[in-house]
């Protein structure tokens, strides 16, 4: 895979990485609005995001294999914590949760999308990288998050 694809996945990631900062920004601020419209956006683009990654990596790791490591169940298991702490999130936003329920899951959220993040530029995207075809790639860009 060329290295322009490869920066294109990382840059789909950094993109869902700059929506979930938006939010993060509108909650300093207090701006309820900006919270309100920024987190279900985040929300529906991870979901995008991690389902096509799960149709296209996923296959294809389990192929390759990673040594050391099961990077299906690995990726499946981040997948569904990163959406199910995200959909949390966005109910607690829609009631009167505390400010400080809210901190601490945003917190919680932020490091785990963190580690994912390393875990995908460092170990899951190289070992998947030289496998995926044009159509991949076009199915990725397809669930990308736009700029």
């Amino acid at each position: 895979m060329p290295s322009s694809d490869a920066d294109d996945l990382l840059a789909a990631q950094r993109r869902l990485r700059a929506r979930f900062d938006d939010f993060r920004r509108a909650l300093d601020r207090r701006d309820r609005a900006a919270q309100l419209l920024a987190l279900p956006d985040f929300e529906d683009r991870l979901r995008r995001w991690t389902r096509r990654e799960e149709e296209v990596l996923l296959p294809i790791l389990a192929e390759v294999g990673v040594p050391g490591r099961d990077p299906c169940r690995e990726l499946r298991l981040e997948y569904v914590q990163l959406r199910e702490l995200t959909r949390y999130l966005v109910e607690l936003m829609s009631g009167n949760a505390t400010m400080g329920d809210v901190l601490g899951l945003v917190e919680n959220l932020g490091r785990r999308l963190a580690a994912h993040e390393r875990e995908m530029e460092t170990v899951y995207y190289p070992a998947a990288a030289p496998r995926l075809t044009a159509d991949d790639l076009r199915r990725l860009r397809e669930e990308a998050p736009p700029d």
